[in-house]
């Protein structure tokens, strides 16, 4: 029969033993040293000049002195006026009262507990600083954090990619940005699978400032970009020139960029996107003549708009009309309608050009 147990090393009371006591009471000793283990410091190469009973430190130090020479990495407790070692195992915890830290023996070496850890599985709640709770399972308060990829040297990439999933297109992706705990800025993906940027000046009305399109990649700005207050506008010039067919006297014709014809259907283009045309400005190479006119109106799915000039007289080969506007739809389509008048000058080349904005 061995005379110690086999892992804390407590001595054993012998068969027929004498003073049985002496052995029981050693043991209990051993183990009020060792069980719920904390220790004054860790940081001591020599035992205090005046220790007290019970007292217990860990020795770190590779080269302790005094009393405690050649006890590195052991427990010293003091009892009945001398000082006592106590062999750790690999697996102890201490808790070190003046750093209030508990600490791991790893079978060579006492760690802080803390930087052992290298795995954290299926925790409910995390809080760093402040509390954690239902509402925020992770909860964090500092100045800094640092987020840096694994190197390939360590075995990684080199590569750092945040991934954010979110249940279902309804559903809400977000980063929300706040001052004193009230909303200020969002972006993500807000009920719907489109990027946007939203803004708030008090955290109950937004503003929807920026939406790229998750199908197609358009960028759109549904609160109008703006300079000192002027918008800026976003938006295309469309142009075109009539070609060498004359427009006759009496006659109407129809043109998008390029093309002429006798009908609408022949030269109707979509407007491929939601926008305000407006802008419009013609020129012709002379003037219609004494009494006589070119009028050139903007048509809309094959109906006239308020988007409308006129050249006229015998001075003049150009107009403009730079008050009113027409919004298109997507799939809206578009084109130019000239109508000369009886008996006004045959024309060709006419140049024109109209200003879309998107709204969308």
């Amino acid at each position: 029969m061995a005379d110690t147990t086999p892992s804390l090393a407590l001595p054993l009371i012998a068969g027929g033993q004498a003073q049985k006591h002496v052995t029981h009471n050693e043991a209990l000793a051993q183990l009020d040293a060792v069980v719920q283990l904390a220790v004054l410091d860790k940081d001591r190469t020599a035992p205090p000049a005046s220790p007290a009973e019970g007292d217990r430190y860990l020795i770190a130090a590779r080269d302790p002195s005094g009393a405690w020479a050649g006890w590195a990495g052991r427990i010293a407790r003091f009892q009945d006026g001398a000082w006592l070692p106590l062999t750790p195992r690999a697996g102890w915890t201490a808790f070190v009262a003046d750093e209030a830290e508990p600490y791991l023996f790893t079978g060579s070496a006492w760690m802080p507990l803390r930087a052992t850890l290298t795995a954290l599985q299926n925790l409910s709640r995390l809080g760093i600083g402040p509390g954690a709770d239902a509402d925020n399972p992770f909860a964090a308060k500092l100045n800094k954090a640092l987020w840096t990829a694994l190197t390939s040297a360590e075995g990684g990439s080199g590569d750092l990619r945040y991934t954010f999933n979110k249940q279902a297109a309804g559903n809400v992706l977000s980063l929300l940005m706040q001052t004193g705990f009230s909303a200020r800025a969002e972006i993500g993906l807000t009920g719907d699978d489109d990027l946007r940027v939203k803004v708030s000046p008090n955290g109950g009305d937004w503003f929807e400032a920026l939406r790229i399109d998750r199908a197609t990649g358009r960028v759109a700005f549904p609160g109008r970009v703006t300079v000192a207050g002027l918008p800026v506008l976003t938006a295309q010039v469309v142009a075109g020139n009539s070609g060498p067919g004359a427009v006759a006297a009496g006659a109407t014709r129809y043109l998008a960029n390029a093309l002429v014809g006798g009908q609408p259907s022949e030269v109707y283009v979509a407007a491929g996107r939601r926008g305000r045309f407006r802008h419009l400005r013609v020129a012709a190479p002379g003037a219609p003549g004494e009494g006589q006119s070119w009028t050139f109106t903007l048509q809309k799915l094959s109906a006239d708009t308020a988007l409308t000039c006129t050249i006229s007289g015998a001075g003049s080969n150009q107009a403009a009309d730079l008050v009113n506007g027409v919004v298109f739809e997507e799939s809206d389509r578009w084109c130019l309608k000239i109508v000369s008048s009886g008996g006004a000058a045959a024309t060709r080349n006419i140049l024109f050009s109209l200003l879309f904005e998107g709204l969308d």
